[in-house]
């Protein structure tokens, strides 16, 4: 069975609380020539709004068209609310989580899901994530850092020792990059996309986060950015200073082994590249689907990955809890 893990949905309630709530996040919504929706929040990272997102039937009759038999789902980056305050976030998070916990429901067998968290306030996070899982849903879906901070800061440790405890997927997700030197059109999801995701995996090595939580399954995305392709920099720079060697407790290639890798290459050279950094156990078919700029249909060159990061999930649920996290904000 040809597993998807790497796509996106957004729930009808999220849509109609975003057009409620649109002053609050900064939610815009035009309209193409075409008759194609564009969806903004904060003015950051607009995207067409395609039907598919929200239409259960439509996704899962696509993805049973090119062969997907089973999808791993997640929320949409340009939705996590990062920007929001904290309060806002948590809300939204855990409507979000709700409907994709009912999606999956709707579709066993079919549909894994990821959760998405109000990371600006981590024991908030924590207690989504706990109770997102106990729901079901496999782990969360998280960007390259919050409030201006990468993911190893000691802020987050809170999120970090509960993924840790629950054994949780973190699917690592770029935001588009904001380094002024973009600005050409695209050019911060063609280039900055990929780089985003290399600055925070380098982080969570250098930080100590793949030692001190071996039990998160962390996920890149795109193929782990630019970091598998420089494995060799990364080595020679190890065995050269001393001072690298010093923040580390392993060897570069082992690190990059503790992370599992989506497919989102489009090229079959690159993924046989990674294959032979990496290893096939640690390679998932992906497609970041329905959005423009996805492999489609998901790559079935390596799918061996797919067992050592869903494991139990792929052959049954876990029982939902029936609890609820504390209020956002109590």
């Amino acid at each position: 069975m040809l597993v998807d893990c790497h796509a996106h949905v957004i729930p009808p309630v999220l849509l109609a609380w975003l057009r409620e709530h649109a002053a609050v996040v900064g939610a815009r919504w035009e309209q193409r020539a075409d008759g194609t929706e564009i969806l903004s929040i904060g003015g950051r990272w607009p995207f067409p709004l395609k039907p598919v997102f929200s239409d259960l039937r439509a996704f899962l009759d696509e993805q049973a068209a090119v062969g997907v038999g089973c999808s791993l789902i997640s929320p949409v980056p340009q939705l996590f609310l990062y920007d929001a305050e904290a309060v806002v976030a948590a809300e939204f998070a855990h409507l979000y989580n709700h409907a994709v916990v009912a999606w999956c429901r709707q579709a066993p067998g079919r549909l894994l899901g990821l959760a998405t968290v109000p990371l600006q306030d981590p024991a908030q996070a924590a207690t989504e994530l706990a109770w997102a899982m106990g729901q079901g849903l496999s782990g969360a879906i998280l960007g390259p850092g919050c409030t201006g901070r990468l993911l190893s800061d000691a802020m987050f440790t809170p999120f970090w020792e509960e993924a840790d405890r629950l054994g949780a997927i973190v699917f690592l997700h770029p935001l588009l990059s904001t380094d002024p030197r973009l600005g050409r059109p695209q050019v911060p999801n063609i280039i900055g996309v990929p780089w985003e995701t290399t600055v925070a995996a380098v982080d969570l090595i250098f930080g100590g986060i793949l030692d001190r939580y071996p039990k998160v399954r962390i996920l890149l995305a795109h193929g782990g950015g630019y970091l598998p392709y420089q494995l060799g920099r990364f080595e020679q720079g190890y065995a050269v200073w001393p001072q690298l060697r010093s923040q580390l407790q392993d060897r570069p290639h082992a690190y990059l082994r503790r992370f599992w890798y989506d497919t989102v290459l489009w090229r079959s050279e690159a993924i046989a590249f990674l294959r032979s950094v990496v290893g096939a156990d640690r390679i998932v078919p992906g497609s970041d689907y329905p959005f423009d700029l996805s492999v489609w249909p998901p790559s079935a060159e390596v799918t061996d990955g797919v067992q050592t990061l869903l494991g139990s999930a792929l052959t049954g649920h876990s029982e939902p809890s029936g609890e609820e996290p504390a209020p956002a904000g109590a």
